[in-house]
Parts: structure tokens; sequence; C-alpha cells
């Protein structure tokens, strides 16, 4: 493995819209609220797509959730309800103007914001950001996965024997995610996940340049998982696409030098977004 452990739980959160009781707050002040770790909900990347697509022409998060309620194609009204707290807390945490609806107006492109759902659903849900980024990263992509390994994986994070519906949500949403090849009668296999290559460098200034242009050490951008979430099975493969980005010009520098490694932006996020930068 080429870097050090990390865990979904020690990653930078941004703070949630939503009551405890995944209800939006009619103060509008936000309150950071995570689900109980140990219960796992199943992954909505179909409807998170729509949902980003819908905030184009919603003004607020409660407008959005309004909107999701009465277009989701469940025929329970709540399970809509709840689908739709769901993909508020895990997709626009950053409020109605945040990142994935921004990627969504500047690029258009589905595969682009599949990533950013998929790296948005990871940070938001503990127990599946921790399995991504801890006991499949190690793996090689094409591996066969006994049952045993997620087991022993939930029994160390949640420091109990975790509930049968978490044990079988846990691979699921790993398949949906699609990091893992289940079929019926065959062990689980471990599968590669290709990212867009503009999809990590959306990331890297939204994590790490938001609002100006920043240098960045790499022990700092490897210590956040978010580079795992993506797909990338590596810090080499990482520094492969940094030191193309540079050659580009899509990034101000990537500087290797004695025991300094870094890369400095030559945007802030905004400036990203606006000028639509592909790689």
């Amino acid at each position: 493995m080429d870097t050090g452990k990390t865990t979904a739980a020690g990653t930078p959160r941004v703070q949630s819209d939503l009551g405890l009781d995944g209800k939006l707050l009619s103060s509008g002040q936000p309150t950071p609220v995570l689900a109980p770790k140990k219960a796992l909900q199943d992954v909505l990347l179909a409807e998170g797509l729509l949902a980003v697509k819908m905030s184009v022409d919603c003004q607020s998060l409660e407008q959005l959730q309004e909107a999701l309620v009465k277009n989701l194609g469940q025929n329970s009204l709540e399970t809509r309800r709840r689908y739709a707290q769901s993909i508020l807390r895990w997709f626009f945490s950053d409020g109605i103007d945040g990142l994935l609806r921004r990627a969504w107006l500047a690029y258009g492109d589905e595969a682009i914001v599949g990533d950013l759902l998929r790296w948005s659903f990871l940070e938001r849900e503990p127990v599946m950001g921790g399995c991504v980024a801890d006991a499949l990263f190690p793996l090689e992509n094409g591996i066969t996965i006994p049952a045993t390994y997620f087991d022993k994986f939930l029994m160390d994070f949640l420091h109990e024997a975790p509930p049968e519906k978490t044990r079988k949500r846990l691979k699921i949403n790993l398949k949906k995610l699609g990091f893992l090849d289940r079929a019926k009668g065959k062990p689980d296999r471990l599968t590669p996940v290709v990212p867009q290559k503009t999809s990590m460098l959306i990331l890297l200034h939204h994590l790490f340049a938001p609002k100006s242009v920043r240098s960045v050490e790499l022990r700092t951008l490897f210590a956040n998982p978010f580079w795992k979430y993506l797909g990338y099975k590596s810090v080499a493969g990482v520094r492969v696409l940094l030191r193309e980005a540079d050659a580009a010009g899509v990034v101000g520098k990537y500087v290797v030098a004695d025991q300094l490694e870094q890369v400095t932006t030559c945007h802030s996020l905004d400036e990203f977004l606006e000028r639509k930068v592909r790689i």
C-alpha cells in the first residue's frame, strides 16, 4: 500500500442542512449530522443524478426536496420522502448551489457528475467510505473477496457484530458504486473504477483551492481519501495525472525537489468551473 491508513471518518466534512430527523431546518442554520454509522441505506446514484439536473431549476433545498418527492419513481410517498432526504444529505450538504450542481452547469457531463456523486456519497457515509479507502484500496483489481473479509472490516470499524442488513447493503452498495462484481453462486470480485481525469482536478480545487490559488503538498493531498473514492489504486496514478495536468497547463506547476513534492493550482475552484477546464 502506497500511503498510510486513512479513514472516511477523518476527512474534512461540510455541514449538513438537515435536522436530526433528516428534514430541512426551518431556521436555515446548518447542523452537522450524520446517520448512525451502523445503519446503511441503499446508494441512490440514478436518483442523485436526477436531483442534480433538477436542482438547476430550483432556488432552495426546500424547493428541490418538494420536486424530488413529486418526481421520484417509487410508488410509496413515504419512500420518496425518505429518498429525497437522503439525496439532499449525501449530495447537497453544501447547499442548493453546491459543487455537484455547479459541475453540471459547467460541464453537462454525466460521467463527471457520476464520479462526484460517488465521492460525495462515500464522503458522507463513514462505513462505506472506510470500506473503500481501507479495505478495498490495498487489494488488486480482479481479486476474489471472501465474505469474511467484509465481516472483519465491519467488526473492526463498528467494534461490534454488524446487523445482517448492514452486511448485505455494504456489498450491494459496493456493486452499485462500481467497485464489486457480484454474480449468483460466485465469489465477489473487485473491479476497476476508472474516473474522469477532470473529476480528480475538480475535487483537487474544491478541497484545497476553493477560494484562491493554493500550493498543496502531496502528503496532504494523499491524506484525504477522496482520490481513493474516485477509484485511483495508487499514489503513482495520481502523480501521473498531476504531471499530465502540469504539461497541459491546467495547474500552475507540479514540483518534486529534495523533500518537497507539491502541486500549485493556477485557478480557484470558481475560475476552474467558469473556464470549464478539462483534461
